[in-house]
């Protein structure tokens, strides 16, 4: 019991860093009619990772919180004996650059390896700033995935995605290849003490996400299989993102085989840290979108509100509308 307790002690001190972190991007605004500071977001925040505030998960296992803020993930960084393991770099030269200076602060001397949980902008399309410092590693249906739609990608987060004022965080953006990948289904490397399983179901979220599990302390990297109170990023944007390039029915059998692993602490891509509620939230979700049109009846077109009322502490509720296009499609 004894275990149990410090296991959620330690839980929930990890969640109140994550959000004090959070905060850190917050400024007081005061309120004209009361005179009384309160917190408000930063208008239009750049989606640009600030790596000041890392939160310690466990010894050498750091996080970069994203603050919730969109296009910023969260940012994993093992530090082992003989090498460091960057869970992914951000969108754009000055995320990535940050991240590449606190892996070498934490981890001074050590062999830096960068790995990319899916190959989205959001998440690795800064790689480029580790290509002579870092190895570069992750599956090879991901970097087929780059390679076949690595341009499109780019150019439809510059067009469509990113709003007026941010375009240029993707100004000199070149694809950059891992320099080595791995083809089975899990592999594991060792970073010296500290051994990291890398785990893919081929093509869920997109082509080639993978998660990361660190089996002593029991922390697993989601990438954006997970999202915490916020829609799942079901990413069906033709022709940007084509039909080929999700399936949820993989989504689904992924989220199954992480429960299983029974983490301590699931880092999802976007939100806050959490556990096995996380998954089920999501897995819950599909299977709500899926009956909605039987439940709607002839009122299909007030599904998306009725979804929106369902999840109403949920964020980005623009992903609902693909959701349902996707398994409309399905039917």
């Amino acid at each position: 019991m004894e275990t149990e307790k410090t296991a959620y002690t330690d839980r929930r001190d990890l969640l109140k860093l994550t959000v004090l972190a959070g905060l850190a991007g917050m400024v007081p605004i005061r309120a004209s009619a009361q005179g009384q500071d309160i917190l408000q977001p930063p208008a239009r925040p750049l989606p640009t990772v600030d790596t000041r505030f890392p939160a310690k998960m466990a010894p050498g296992v750091f996080l970069v919180p994203d603050k919730r803020i969109p296009l910023v993930p969260n940012i994993g960084i093992i530090v082992g004996t003989e090498s460091v393991l960057v869970i992914d770099c951000g969108l754009g030269l000055e995320s990535a650059e940050n991240v590449l200076r606190l892996a070498r602060e934490l981890a001074p001397g050590r062999r830096i390896i960068l790995t990319v949980t899916h190959a989205h902008p959001e998440h690795g399309f800064g790689a480029q700033v580790f290509g002579n410092d870092a190895r570069i590693y992750y599956n090879s249906a991901q970097r087929d995935y780059l390679q076949r739609s690595g341009q499109t990608l780019l150019d439809g987060f510059r067009a469509a995605i990113l709003p007026e004022g941010q375009k240029h965080l993707l100004d000199g953006i070149k694809l950059t290849p891992p320099h080595e990948t791995y083809d089975t289904a899990e592999t594991v490397i060792d970073l010296g003490g500290r051994e990291v399983r890398f785990r893919t179901w081929g093509t869920a979220h997109s082509p080639g996400d993978q998660i990361l599990f660190l089996p002593q302390e029991r922390i697993l990297f989601a990438g954006d299989l997970l999202e915490e109170r916020m829609f799942p990023i079901v990413p069906f944007f033709p022709p940007m993102i084509g039909a080929g390039d999700i399936d949820v029915a993989k989504w689904e059998t992924a989220l199954n085989d992480l429960m299983r692993l029974q983490p301590r602490l699931i880092v999802p891509g976007h939100g806050n840290l959490g556990g096995a509620e996380l998954p089920e939230a999501v897995l819950g979700y599909f299977q709500t979108v899926r009956g909605m049109p039987a439940e709607a009846g002839p009122q299909t077109a007030k599904l998306p509100s009725l979804l929106r009322a369902r999840y109403a502490t949920w964020e980005n509720p623009e992903f609902i509308s693909p959701a349902l296009r996707y398994f409309q499609q399905r039917a």
